[in-house]
């Protein structure tokens, strides 16, 4: 019984441990560029993805504090993937149903409100309900990284890695769950670049239980511009 005792003592002193230094590693995360950050009221970013033998143009625009507009385009075809903060996300295509906007599938909306936030899950992490426990290290693309489990108030998880000289995000792994099988989608976040004194990944690479799906290269970042009243607005609302 006293064994017993003192092992439930162990891990609760093991969990809050966890906890605590979760707490330091996101407390790090987020004071990485100082007042710089919160300077950042919006993002909007240009680039190709590359995806099934495909170049894709894309245009985003994000907007403190959780709003997403991703519009993706070919001379035969445009797809737009949009969240407003508040009502559930909504994606069209030109080739789907006359390109009328349509709920986002479960899965693809909870990871597309994960990315709409701005500031990303690690900033003022309890206020928006997440619990961060650190996880161990481990390595990503050669550098040492803090892993990190964050879980929501509905107990859904993932792995964050940070990098430990960095303090920047530079893995996520979440979990779903495609034809009864569970999969890991993972996302690295590469090549760091200074924009209005944040450092911005311009390379994002997406694998599905370590098979590349696409990769995703930003050219153009711009800072705090201008975003027309009404552009995360689902039409007809």
């Amino acid at each position: 019984m006293r064994r017993l005792l003192s092992l439930i003592i162990l891990l609760g002193l093991t969990s809050t441990g966890s906890a605590q230094l979760g707490h330091e590693i996101a407390r790090r995360h987020a004071e990485r560029a100082g007042d710089k950050l919160a300077a950042l009221v919006a993002v909007r970013a240009e680039g190709l993805t590359f995806i099934n033998g495909e170049v894709v143009p894309f245009l985003l625009v994000a907007q403190r504090p959780n709003r997403l507009r991703v519009e993706s385009f070919t001379p035969v075809r445009r797809a737009l993937q949009v969240y407003d903060g508040e009502t559930p996300p909504w994606t069209s295509h030109s080739e789907t149903k006359g390109g009328h906007p349509q709920p986002m599938p479960e899965a693809d909306a909870r990871e597309f409100i994960i990315n709409a936030d701005f500031d990303g899950p690690l900033v003022n992490f309890a206020a928006k309900g997440f619990s961060v426990d650190y996880a161990g290290e481990e390595p990503v693309e050669g550098r040492p990284a803090y892993k990190l489990l964050v879980m929501n108030r509905s107990d859904h998880l993932f792995f964050l890695w940070v990098d430990t000289q960095t303090a920047e995000i530079v893995k996520r792994t979440v979990y779903r769950v495609n034809n009864g099988q569970r999969v890991a989608v993972d996302t690295l976040f590469k090549d760091f670049r200074p924009v209005s004194g944040v450092m911005q990944p311009h390379q994002i690479e997406t694998m599905v239980n370590g098979r590349l799906l696409h990769v995703t290269v930003i050219d153009r970042m711009e800072t705090n511009p201008a975003v027309a009243p009404g552009l995360f607005a689902r039409p007809g609302n």
